[in-house]
């Protein structure tokens, strides 16, 4: 067993790996657009890089209901959980500092239209800025993690109707690298 107790207040606790939920969230809006977060001084690694929505679950919560919830805690947008779609599981040991991550995503036409996002950061300054950029902008963003990765598949997977063709070659190529 790698797993290991710790000691607090004269409890034991079990660390084992954590439990890690991405939001991709995408809107039509003059084009295809994805919810993004720049990360702030109080993350503990990438500030400055810009990511979607992504935290940990939390003790009594289903995985959509985390990331529902971080989506809110981050951008102030409500994305209801039945609107979260599994696309991806990333259990490997040797990435993402060993967290179990679940990634979904939910697009709509107009449901996240008229709702303000900003960076709203539950944490202390965990998020400095938030946007809705185009599928097109993706180079102008320096991201963690592997989300520009994540954004271009899922954008190509299950969104190319709303692609111009120009920008499905480029994410392709992207890909392909």
């Amino acid at each position: 067993m790698n797993n290991f107790p710790v000691k607090v207040d004269n409890e034991t606790y079990w660390i084992s790996r954590s439990i890690a939920v991405v939001g991709v969230i995408f809107c039509l809006d003059d084009g295809l657009r994805v919810l993004i977060g720049k990360r702030g001084k109080g993350c503990p690694d990438y500030q400055g890089y810009w990511n979607c929505p992504c935290g940990y679950l939390d003790y009594n919560e289903t995985l959509r209901q985390a990331c529902s919830r971080e989506i809110n805690e981050e951008t102030n947008l409500n994305v209801n959980p039945s609107l979260l779609q599994l696309y991806a599981i990333n259990d490997s040991p040797t990435e993402n500092k060993q967290n179990v991550s679940f990634t979904y995503w939910a697009f709509s036409k107009h449901f996240f239209k008229g709702q303000t996002i900003y960076p709203k950061g539950f944490e202390s300054f965990e998020v400095e800025d938030v946007e809705w950029i185009s599928i097109d902008d993706l180079d102008e963003y320096q991201f963690a993690f592997n989300h520009k990765t994540i954004i271009a598949k899922i954008a190509l997977e299950k969104l190319s109707e709303w692609i111009s063709k120009s920008t499905q070659e480029k994410l392709f190529k992207f890909l392909q690298n």
